[in-house]
């Protein structure tokens, strides 16, 4: 397989304060594998049999993100998709890093440009546990014909299956009311035919500062700071965290979306908040 130009745009070093302002991170166009710490080309279908396809619609389209959560051991294979009828808006809800979740939110006529990583059993499990399942997301399958599988030209071209199913995870916290009762897309994520104004990732944690001015928490002075101190804040300070998420989430917008919800085991469930 073919190693890809630029390693460090998809792979380099991140500060703490660079992993929650740069949320959801680059992600490579196409096809690729996450290869034992390097991006490589995915020139071989084979590699996805015996393999469950999950729909990455934030940090987890990028190779950074896929190699914090399995390790410079992995094999990951990542195919291009495109998600019908639905945005990647803001989540509400920020993470216990500091950035501002996403998810997928129904939008009747978007189309958004995503991939899907493909995992093997310990893989799926360990994702389970870092999106916090049963806590932060809930695991879904996708209805079908709402995802389409691209093709990978290197790989042979049309390498998956329509009927391919697709699963995924959906916040549970719904979305982020940016004002009027309406949700926004990320905008480091472009959709076609996007219903939604769009907001930056920095955008949107100062809605998320203006929110925890509201809750009174960390001795009330941490919401007078700047955006990178109150971030900081958030991340050390779990339970004025989990605080502020509970303030967002009790004005979230809520809609079902285009999927069914998967029943999960006690062992699915994570706790990375």
């Amino acid at each position: 397989m073919a190693i890809f130009p630029d390693q460090d745009r998809y792979l380099g070093p991140q500060t703490e304060a660079e992993r929650a302002a740069d949320y959801p991170y680059h992600a490579p166009e196409g096809g690729y594998v996450l290869d034992h710490g390097a991006v490589r080309q995915l020139d071989d279908p084979a590699l996805l049999a015996g393999r469950t396809a999950v729909l990455s619609v934030g940090s987890n389209r990028a190779p950074v993100q896929l190699r914090r959560k399995f390790g410079d051991a992995a094999l990951v294979p990542v195919t291009p998709a495109i998600l019908h009828d639905c945005d990647i808006v803001h989540a509400a809800t920020i993470s216990y890093y500091g950035a501002v979740s996403c998810t997928a939110h129904p939008s009747a006529g978007t189309d958004v440009m995503l991939n899907i990583a493909w995992l093997d059993p310990d893989q799926l499990q360990i994702m389970h546990r870092t999106e916090a399942l049963g806590i932060a997301y809930d695991y879904v399958r996708l209805f079908a014909g709402v995802v389409t599988h691209l093709p990978v030209v290197e790989a042979g071209g049309e390498i998956v299956a329509a009927a391919e199913p697709v699963f995924g995870y959906s916040a549970r916290s719904g979305v982020l009311d940016v004002g009027g009762g309406w949700p926004a897309g990320l905008s480091r994520i472009p959709a076609r035919n996007r219903k939604f104004q769009t907001l930056s990732q920095d955008s949107a944690a100062g809605i998320v500062h203006a929110v925890a001015g509201e809750t009174g928490g960390s001795g009330g002075k941490v919401t007078l700071a700047t955006l990178p101190e109150f971030i900081e804040t958030v991340v050390a300070d779990k339970v004025w965290r989990q605080e502020i998420n509970s303030h967002l989430q009790s004005r979230a917008i809520h809609a079902e979306g285009p999927w069914q919800l998967q029943a999960v085991t006690a062992d699915d469930v994570g706790a990375f908040l």
